[in-house]
């Protein structure tokens, strides 16, 4: 029982003398007796042993039997008898057993009168006295103070962590932020500056059934000019076309829009914002941080209209608009089939609508989501009423594309939650304690619930959040707080099951496993962290959440399930028929067994259970499997580089789409509607690309000459992007018809005219108002900017598009350059170029490109320019962190040879799967390739998390294998021990994560499908690969001292493989079982203590 202390034997039987001599005083009471008669065995007992056992030279079968913990002695039994029968003393505010009988002496071991040394007959030599700190945490946890602080603590940070997901959701960012000091964020930074919030269009995408209307078209495509009038109009044939069809789904739609613009009494509540506010919430709407636009200013209620909505129809335009629009809302390559009615958005009650009013439930937008709702009724209706209709509605506006993102989100969260109870299945199975899983769940409300509270600070004052952020922390948390729980509570059931008491099980598991989830989430938390040097917030504010959510879940589960333990510890302990039953509570009972044991539902918190006759345990599987790997050690890591070749090779031949499709989910509506405006009429009106021109002054922007050079100046600009593109291998030509705006319109300047033919219709244009409602949409309200529509005429996410966007950006006229700081924000990868452009002696003014296109390609050049720093820096971490904990070399380095392999097997798999399409034939939509490549987010999302997980599983392992090899196993003999003790564990809470992540491959969004299948294939291959087969694998092919170099051996070993021990920088009585890591002073401080004593 004694020869695992690493002291010499003189040290010890002081320390006894002194123990038994402090038994007694003050006290003759028959426990005192009888405590110091078992004091005084032992000690005859402990000199006994240390002729033989301890130092290795007796009988060889009881140094084996020492060893093994198995107390072979009359004696002894007569002294365990003794002191198992000693009165239960916990009554009357005197000390419980094991707490101490008095001051403790600094010269005494902690474990021989502490309550933490067991008295199980089939101890083990891992089990030794927690380190001094657990033992005062615990002591700590069980004075009501420290436990109810902690279990009030967290259930208001729960509560108000929860009651504020709401109002976080509603300042999140849906789209795609632009890197930091980019020039697409220059370009964003000047645009809400000069312009109101982009323009919100409802558009209803008309369409022929050619099931119904078969070679029909909508309108006669092929009607010409008539020129028997001045000024010409165009007329149209409604015969042999559904254009009668077509004019009364415009009426109707019309009809829906009419209320909307009609003068009403604004509420008084608007008058004010505050008013306004709270009149809003009333009716369920909340305002949000964001909207860009102030508050009304205060008025009397006077009739005004209730929003500003502009009517797009072929059927409700003058004859010569018509004539110009007839191309564009029909366009003719589509014989007439395909036409579209729009709705620009404005504003409402004097605010300016923008693209997430709706989703963040601003109160003004209360008018456009009932718009939205009224148009999705009234095709419901038509569906209904007309099921053979020749003419297909479908609506689409990014309110509705938000919404179908945010759905998506949500969806797959909700199929977490549901894999979550399958996750808990698999954790009753390996707690066999129902009701531990009460714990499991109170320690993931409380890790979710607690990272929410950190991020809606962190959101309005330290960065954007993206809305995806909720997801990744939710997963984070709900994966972290299933393996620290697993972790903790498996150690403490496998104590109690050796017979220990509660507090001294609990003692042992946080000291051991509580190691593993320090060390864990250390790292996992750097990990994420490093990920903040990447460039845009998207990807910032989720790294930023999952390692909130990591550290949340450490302290939550060190903190909150002892605490838990501590307060209902029958309750939680009672594991009788699973615990399906009443034992622990008020209405159950409490058995007590026999010869002074404790029923195993109903052990106190301070006596331990007296195990009799303990069975061998039979090898698992999984150290069987170790065995083998070992067995061929060279022929199986030869195995594994080649298994490995395939996966690489398809990571050199990987490629990403920057497209907002991945986003949206598959079987949505809009997703198909958007995916059809964009391929009829282009990205100009889903994605537009448009050129930012801030003029000198107001007076120059409205002048001839500023117009015309400003005109010139794009149809050089056309030449310029031309020649730049042949010139880097690309078969495109850019012609001067692809700009449009108040200066250009068809490759003509509109200072010369606006011609069809020898007619100029400008003067038209002019009188019918057209001019100046396109010059409110183009300009700012001061006039002194304005907009230029850029064509692309491909794909602007392809290969040719981003050429095109880097060589329009590049051509720009720069005859200027000036450097100025971005929104605060300053790097490296960015001039920061403001260009100013001069045309034929004219100032043109400040130019920028903008668009969501540019935000993506950006977002995604940088992000993946950055990867190899967060690459490396995520490797330094795993060194320092995992070198630092083991005070090994080769544990840290194979730790990173381990997760490369997984990680390039993993992202080489996805590469095939998604972008190769090797597994398109299973005709599993989740499984199919979506854009033809990897969403670029993907990886660089699922880098951390596996490499999270990874080490998660990795650590523990090597606890186990360290603890093994102080006990005095060599290095293969450890790693085999450690995969006989916690194999099973990390299966288990590998097939948990697989569940949980599995689920995403369930959801109907693409870039979750991409980010779940890698996080599942990593999981498995860490879990069944590499922990089973790479990690034995790799230290059989090391020598036995080299895996821990430099570690050296502890006392302890030396003493357990029959060496005199050589006490070096462990010092004496470290448990071997435990890091040194945990307790640096300890350390030092012994070595100080060493160093006098030398001297």
């Amino acid at each position: 029982l004694l020869s695992s202390f690493s002291a010499p034997a003189d040290t010890l039987l002081s320390a006894m003398q002194t123990a038994e001599s402090r038994v007694g005083e003050g006290s003759d009471s028959p426990t005192a007796r009888a405590c110091k008669t078992g004091m005084q065995k032992l000690r005859g007992l402990f000199i006994k042993g240390s002729k033989g056992r301890l130092r290795g030279d007796g009988n060889d079968e009881e140094a084996m039997a020492g060893k093994r913990g198995t107390l072979e002695y009359n004696e002894e039994e007569e002294a365990m008898e003794e002191i198992s029968d000693l009165p239960e003393i916990n009554r009357s505010g005197s000390k419980p057993f094991g707490s101490g009988w008095g001051p403790a002496s600094p010269a005494t071991p902690r474990g021989l009168l502490g309550g933490a040394q067991p008295v199980a007959r089939d101890a083990s030599l891992e089990h030794h006295a927690p380190p001094e700190w657990v033992v005062t945490y615990v002591r700590l946890l069980r004075g009501r103070p420290l436990r109810w602080f902690f279990l009030l603590l967290w259930l208001s940070l729960t509560l108000s962590g929860a009651s504020i997901y709401f109002p976080l959701t509603r300042i999140l960012k849906i789209s795609v932020e632009p890197p930091y000091g980019s020039e697409s964020e220059a370009a964003k930074i000047t645009y809400a500056e000069n312009f109101p919030p982009e323009p919100v269009t409802l558009v209803a995408l008309l369409s022929t059934n050619q099931r119904n209307a078969p070679n029909q078209t909508l309108i006669n495509a092929d009607a010409e000019m008539q020129l028997e009038l001045l000024p010409p109009f165009f007329s149209y044939n409604p015969e042999g076309d559904l254009t009668a069809e077509t004019e009364s789904i415009s009426l109707d739609l019309k009809k829906r829009v009419q209320p909307y613009l009609e003068l009403v009494e604004w509420p008084a509540d608007v008058a004010s914002g505050q008013q306004a506010e709270a009149a809003s919430a009333e009716r369920g709407w909340t305002s949000a941080r964001g909207s860009g636009v102030p508050a009304p200013p205060p008025s009397p209620a006077q009739l005004k209209p209730k929003c500003e909505f502009n009517f797009y129809s072929f059927f409700d335009m003058p004859f010569e608009v018509q004539m110009v629009a007839h191309s564009f809302l029909f366009p003719s390559k589509f014989g007439g089939q395909e036409g579209m009615i729009a709705v620009h958005l404005v504003s409402c009650y004097g605010h300016a609508i923008y693209k997430e009013c709706v989703y963040k439930h601003e109160w003004f937008c209360e008018p456009v989501a009932e718009l939205l709702e009224s148009w999705a009724d009234y095709r419901e209706w038509r569906m209904e009423e007309f099921p053979e209709s020749p003419v297909d509605l479908t609506f689409v506006s990014y309110p509705v594309v938000y919404e179908d993102i945010i759905m998506g989100i949500e969806w797959g969260m909700a199929l977490s939650t549901v894999a979550t109870i399958l996750a808990f299945i698999v954790l009753a199975i390996m707690l066999r304690n129902i009701r531990q899983l009460g714990l499991v769940a109170c320690n993931i409300l409380t890790g979710i619930g607690t990272t929410l509270l950190i991020m809606y600070p962190v959101s309005y004052y330290v960065m954007d959040v993206n809305v995806c952020a909720p997801a990744m922390l939710v997963a984070v948390a709900l994966a972290m707080s299933i393996d620290y729980s697993l972790f903790l509570l498996t150690r403490f059931n496998e104590e109690r099951l050796d017979g220990r008491s509660i507090t001294q099980s609990l003692e042992i598991a946080l000291a051991t496993q509580g190691h593993t989830i320090v060390v864990s989430g250390a790292t996992l938390a750097l990990c994420f962290t490093s990920m903040l040097v990447l460039p845009t917030s998207t990807i910032t504010s989720m790294a930023a959440g999952a390692a909130t959510a990591v550290l949340q879940s450490v302290l939550v589960s060190l903190s909150l399930t002892p605490a838990l333990l501590l307060t209902m510890p029958r309750f939680f302990t009672a594991d009788r028929m699973l615990g399906l039953t009443l034992d622990g509570t008020p209405f159950g009972t409490y058995r007590r067994a026999s010869s002074g044991t404790v029923a195993q539902f109903g052990a106190t918190i301070d006596r331990p259970t007296i195990i009799e006759n303990p069975q061998p345990k039979k090898e698992s599987i999984w150290a069987h499997l170790g065995r083998c790997s070992q067995r061929g050690a060279p022929v199986m890591f030869l195995f594994l580089a080649l298994v490995m070749v395939p996966f690489a090779m398809a990571l050199t031949r990987f490629s990403y789409v920057e497209d907002l499709t991945p986003l949206m989910q598959t079987t949505h509506p809009a997703t198909k509607a958007f995916i059809s405006i964009s391929n009829i009429y282009g990205q100009d009106l889903t994605t537009p690309v448009q050129l930012l021109i801030m003029a000198p002054s107001q007076k120059a922007m409205a002048s001839r000459e500023w117009s015309l050079a400003t005109c010139h100046m794009l149809q050089d600009l056309a030449t310029k992007v031309t020649d730049r593109m042949h010139e880097e291998g690309h078969d495109y030509t850019m012609t001067t018809a692809d700009f449009n705006g108040l200066m250009i319109f068809r490759g003509g300047c509109l200072a010369d005219g606006l011609k069809f033919g020898v007619i100029d219709v400008m003067p038209a244009v002019h009188m019918y108002g057209m001019y100046d409602m396109v010059a409110d949409l183009l300009s700012n309200r001061n006039q002194t900017a304005t907009q230029v529509y850029v064509h692309c005429q491909v794909d602007l996410f392809s290969e040719v598009g981003e050429a095109w966007m880097r060589a329009v950006r590049a051509s720009l006229p720069r005859p200027e350059v000036i450097r100025q700081p971005l929104g605060g924000h300053q790097d490296a990868d960015s001039a920061n170029y403001v260009p100013y452009g001069r045309w034929d002696d004219v100032e043109i003014g400040a130019l920028h490109l903008y668009g969501m296109p540019l935000e993506q390609m950006d977002g995604a050049q940088y992000t993946l320019r950055r990867m190899p720093v967060v690459v490396l820096a995520i490797a330094a971490i795993i060194c320092v962190i995992l070198g630092g904990s083991f005070g090994t070399a080769l544990v840290p380095l194979r730790a990173v040879v381990c997760i490369t392999w997984m990680l390039v097997v993993a992202i080489g798999a996805s590469v095939m799967v998604y972008q190769l399409g090797y597994l398109e034939f299973l005709g599993l939509e989740a499984l199919a390739p979506a854009g033809g490549s990897l969403f670029w987010i993907s990886p660089s999302v699922a880098l951390a998390v596996l490499v999270g997980l990874g080490l998660d599983y990795d650590i523990f392992l090597m606890d186990s294998v360290m603890e093994n090899w102080q006990e005095g196993k060599d290095g293969r003999e450890a790693v085999i021990a450690a995969l006989d003790q916690a194999g099973t564990i990390i299966s288990a809470a590998g097939v948990i994560m697989f569940l949980a992540f599995g689920a995403l491959l369930a959801s109907t969004t693409p870039v979750l499908n991409q980010i779940g299948f890698m996080l599942c294939v990593g999981v498995l291959l860490d879990c069944f690969v590499t922990t089973k087969v790479t990690i034995p694998c790799l230290m059989a092919l090391v020598p036995d001292d080299a895996n821990f170099w430099p570690l050296k051996q502890s006392a302890t070993r030396e003493l357990a493989i029959g060496r005199e021990p050589s006490f070096g920088l462990e010092g004496i009585g470290q448990p071997p079982g435990f890091r040194r890591s945990l307790s640096w002073k300890w350390k030092y401080g012994v070595a100080l203590e060493h160093l006098g004593h030398t001297i």
